[in-house]
This record gives C-alpha cells, sequence and structure tokens, in this order.
C-alpha cells in the first residue's frame, strides 16, 4: 500500500468500516463491539474477527485497562507483562492467571478496583437475592458484584449471574461500554 494511505477509525454508527466479518448490525452486542473498537479498547482476534463468543483472560482485561490509562503495552517478555505490572502496581489485580479465563466476578472486582483507584463513586450496592444463582459469588467478589448489578454494568441472564461464567468477548464489550458511560463519564 502507498505510505500515504491512512488507517481509519470506524465510528459506532458506520457499519461498513467495522473491520469483522463475525459482528453484524443484528447482533445484540454490535454497538458494544463498535464502541468498544472505536475507542482501541479491544481490537479483534485476527484477520477480520472480533470473536464475540470467544473467551477473555485476565491478562487481556488488565491489558486494555492499562491501555487506558496510557502505558505502552508493547513491552514486556509475555504479551500481557506491562498490563500485568501496571495492575499490580495500582491494587487492581495480583497478577496470577494472567493467561487463564476471566470469570464474571473476576471481571467485576477488576473494574471495581480499577473504579477505585480511579477515585470514581463506588458506593451503590444491590442486593444479589433476586439471582437464584447469588449463593454462588465467591467472598472476595460479592461487594464488587454488588456494585456492577447496581450500576447496571452486569444485568445477568435468565435470572442468573454466573458468577463463575467466563466472561465472552462479546460480553467484555458491553460491560466496558457500560462502564465507560455509567462511571467513567
Amino acid at each position: 500500500y502507498p505510505s500515504t494511505v491512512k488507517p481509519t477509525t470506524p465510528s459506532a454508527s458506520d457499519s461498513t468500516k467495522l473491520p469483522f466479518s463475525d459482528v453484524r448490525e443484528s447482533d445484540w452486542f454490535y454497538e458494544d463491539v463498535a464502541y468498544v473498537y472505536e475507542k482501541g479498547m479491544m481490537n479483534g482476534t485476527g484477520r477480520a474477527a472480533f470473536g464475540p463468543d470467544a473467551s477473555t483472560t485476565r491478562g487481556m482485561i488488565v491489558t486494555i485497562l492499562a491501555r487506558m490509562e496510557g502505558v505502552d503495552t508493547t513491552k514486556g517478555a509475555a504479551w500481557y507483562a506491562a498490563g500485568r505490572e501496571w495492575a499490580m502496581k495500582n491494587g487492581i489485580s495480583d497478577g496470577t492467571n494472567m493467561e487463564a479465563n476471566i470469570t464474571r466476578e473476576q471481571l467485576a472486582t477488576i473494574l471495581y478496583r480499577y473504579a477505585k483507584q480511579k477515585g470514581y463513586d463506588v458506593s451503590r450496592s444491590a442486593a444479589l437475592t433476586a439471582f437464584s444463582d447469588a449463593d454462588k459469588v465467591s467472598g472476595y467478589a460479592a461487594e464488587a458484584m454488588q456494585w456492577a448489578v447496581a450500576e447496571g454494568l452486569l444485568q445477568g441472564s435468565n435470572g442468573k449471574l454466573n458468577p463463575q461464567g467466563s466472561a465472552t468477548r462479546a460480553q467484555v464489550a458491553t460491560i466496558l461500554m457500560r462502564f465507560m458511560e455509567k462511571i467513567a463519564k
């Protein structure tokens, strides 16, 4: 390609510029994926693919948050090294299991710690008893899950929170967009 050709970033309303063949306007997560892509928070998983049903790792989440903070995440022995270091230094993650799939309660906990670190209001709390699997929320994640539900970041599905379930890339895109629009505004 000639050097005068510059890449462009799509807007959420311009579906023709989303480079993902696996994300269609009719998908429930379309606007969310467009948002995180446009903001540079999430990229694709390969040539023309976003991988909406693929799992998300702990390393991916801390790397996304580190990028949001202006950290150069291209350095380190492992692809997630800079994000991991930043997250540990800021009390957002303990830095373990970076290649493991992130659960919904782990995601809520990391976002809760990030919000606290940024000085955002984390005082809202909701009872989780409306969800049939509320008793499955780990003790360490209870306060974060209550906050995430109160803020509408996590809304559950079919009356369940599925706290131990892996968060897909589409779910993460949705939760990150909600976080940015409701918490980090």
